[in-house]
Parts: structure tokens; C-alpha cells; sequence
């Protein structure tokens, strides 16, 4: 799907989608899945967002729903989403290393500056960070507001 948007003259701002999660644990794709989209967006300069699954921060076990008796499932980390997109983007991040990214269930991987953001060893300024955002991975939808916000609050980054 991808590179047939790349490939339509007439797409006119058009930009690829992914769902990164459900009420079921199935619903999740993989790292390597979100990782070969990131990938494939990238190679054929196709903007993309995300939605779907994406109420925290951090990859991690979390509760479905907001439902009390809730299955429980890996959830992708937003943070995890966009800077492993931005490293690969703009850093040329490999396909196993954008994996590991979005793997990463340690807040502490994940640092930002005034200068930029950096997973591990691997960083990129705010200029580059910027253009990405502006250009190729534009955002996401989440069915929380208040969860994501929190999360940050408690990571410390608001």
C-alpha cells in the first residue's frame, strides 16, 4: 500500500496509516512489522501516522480497555514509535536496529535535550527531529488524552 500512495501522482498530501494495537493482544503487529512499515514509508517518502494502542509512552504490559476485568497485552510505546521512525528517517537506522527501538521497554533508553533526542547511543538533533516530525512520521491517535500525559509526567518529560 505503500508505494502504491508513493506512486499516485494525484495522492495530494496523502499519508500511510498504521494501527499499532486493539482490545486484543493479537491486534498488536509486531516490532519487525511496525519496523518494515517505518522502512518501506521511509524508501518510498510516504508520511505516515499511527493509531490504535498507543496510550503510553514506553513499550510495555498494560491493561487492554479501560475495563476492570481487561486481557492484558504488550502495547507499543509512542515514544519507542517516533524516535525509532525519526533514527530511521533521518539516521538511516537499519531495520533490526529500528526493532530494537521499538523493543525497548527501559524509560531510561530514551533521553531528550534542548539539543535533540537519543535512543542508546544513537541520537538526532532538533533541526532533524523537527523536519521528521513535519514531514514523515505526523503523528498519532490515541483513545486517552489523560494517559499519555501522565505517563509523561511521570517520566519527567512534562
Amino acid at each position: 500500500y505503500v508505494t502504491a500512495i508513493a506512486g499516485n501522482a494525484d495522492s495530494g498530501g496523502a499519508a500511510a496509516k498504521i494501527r499499532t494495537g486493539g482490545v486484543t493482544p493479537e491486534a498488536f503487529p509486531t516490532p519487525r512489522h511496525v519496523a518494515e512499515f517505518i522502512h518501506a514509508c521511509a524508501a518510498a517518502q510516504v508520511p505516515f501516522k499511527a493509531t490504535a494502542g498507543l496510550h503510553h509512552p514506553v513499550r510495555g504490559e498494560h491493561r487492554l480497555t479501560y475495563e476492570a476485568n481487561s486481557p492484558r497485552g504488550v502495547m507499543h510505546g509512542f515514544l519507542n514509535l517516533f524516535l525509532a521512525a525519526a533514527l530511521a528517517r533521518a539516521r538511516r537506522l537499519d531495520v533490526a536496529a529500528t526493532v530494537a527501538v521499538l523493543e525497548d521497554t527501559s524509560p531510561d533508553s530514551f533521553r531528550f535535550t534542548d539539543d535533540g533526542a537519543s535512543w542508546r547511543n544513537h541520537t538526532i538533533d532538533l533541526v532533524s527531529l523537527a523536519k521528521v516530525r513535519e514531514a514523515f512520521a505526523l503523528g498519532f491517535g490515541s483513545c486517552s488524552f489523560d494517559e499519555p500525559v501522565e505517563d509523561l509526567k511521570g517520566l519527567g518529560l512534562l
